[in-house]
């Protein structure tokens, strides 16, 4: 029996004295002095990438708080490093791989890669899209990946216009090019085209004006006096002086019924040709003579706002698309 207490006593002594089973701590996320059990809780290597413990579970599809710092984990519980996804939204962890730092999620107003983002702090650094102040100033960051548009000069948003300035923040409370700007940025009804519109009627619950002067398109749908807008403040180029877009009520009628509506105009193909009147379309800017397909090759002429046509009126591709597949033959169509 004693003999049996013994061999009991040095099994215990060997097995107390062998090491738990641990990994190494990124830096940044955890002291990398200590070690933590895979058993229990803390920061786990994976192969190249870190998971994270807790009472033995990984975390995963979860943004979590450690030491202060927020870290993201994808839904295999692994550490999310760069721009990623989590409940549909994007937001972006450093990739400081083997520094302080490696994994946080960041926020604020940064620079990653060649683009400017706006990480917002209030939403566990989501990406922020549309329109921003930051320290008073107004910026803009695109709808369809967050970039911030820094391209001097105007743009389209929704129904307004808004123009962004050298250092990339977009104009309030001045004048540009004649155009009144208020705190929003935006300058909606240039030329007073959607109080002109309401005096016209259409055979469909569509309406077209061309303002020649401003070389701007104004797109409406409901009734007389009851116009509402599509689109406004759309540029185009119109009829050079010895070739001049004709002035006048119209009714849109053909439209070539060809691949991309496209027509061949003599030394240029344009496409969606949608006839005004005689002799004169709406049409997308001009390609290379014989172009079949617009969006695999770059315009010939792409120049708007200016009186360089043989009479038709111009109009940004997706512009042109829209006239041709959404408005209706007998539209009314007022050129002034």
């Amino acid at each position: 029996m004693k003999r049996r207490i013994a061999m009991l006593f040095v099994l215990v002594m060997i097995l107390s004295c062998m090491p738990v089973m641990a990994a190494a701590v990124p830096a940044g996320a955890a002291d990398s002095s200590k070690t933590v059990s895979v058993q229990a809780s803390g920061w786990v290597k994976s192969g190249t990438t870190w998971m994270y413990y807790v009472n033995g579970k990984a975390l995963k599809s979860q943004i979590a708080t450690i030491g202060k710092k927020k870290y993201a984990f994808d839904a295999n519980g692994k550490l999310c490093l760069g721009f990623f996804k989590l409940w549909g939204s994007t937001y972006y962890a450093s990739r400081n791989l083997g520094s302080k730092g490696c994994g946080e999620i960041l926020t604020g107003y940064r620079k990653i890669g060649p683009a400017f983002f706006y990480l917002d702090p209030a939403k566990n650094g989501r990406v922020t899209k549309g329109f921003v102040r930051i320290g008073g100033k107004l910026r803009y960051f695109r709808m369809k990946d967050g970039y911030q548009r820094t391209t001097k000069g105007w743009f389209q948003y929704g129904t307004a216009r808004y123009y962004v300035k050298a250092d990339g923040t977009i104009a309030t409370n001045t004048t540009i090019d004649g155009y009144k700007i208020g705190a929003d940025g935006a300058v909606r009804d240039l030329a007073g085209m959607d109080k002109k519109a309401q005096g016209y009627d259409s055979n469909t619950r569509y309406l077209i004006l061309v303002n020649k002067s401003k070389h701007l398109v104004n797109f409406y749908k409901g009734s007389k006096g009851h116009w509402t807008i599509i689109k406004r403040n759309i540029p185009c180029t119109i009829g050079k002086s010895s070739t001049p877009t004709k002035s006048g009520n119209f009714k849109l009628s053909i439209r070539s019924e060809r691949v991309y509506g496209y027509k061949d105009f003599g030394s240029a193909t344009a496409f969606y040709a949608t006839r005004i009147n005689a002799g004169n379309f709406f049409h997308s800017v001009l390609y290379k003579l014989g172009c079949r397909n617009p969006y695999t090759h770059s315009p010939k002429d792409a120049r708007m706002g200016k009186n360089i046509s043989n009479s038709c009126i111009r109009l940004p591709l997706a512009d042109a698309k829209y006239i041709y597949e959404n408005f209706p033959r007998y539209t009314r169509t007022v050129v002034y």
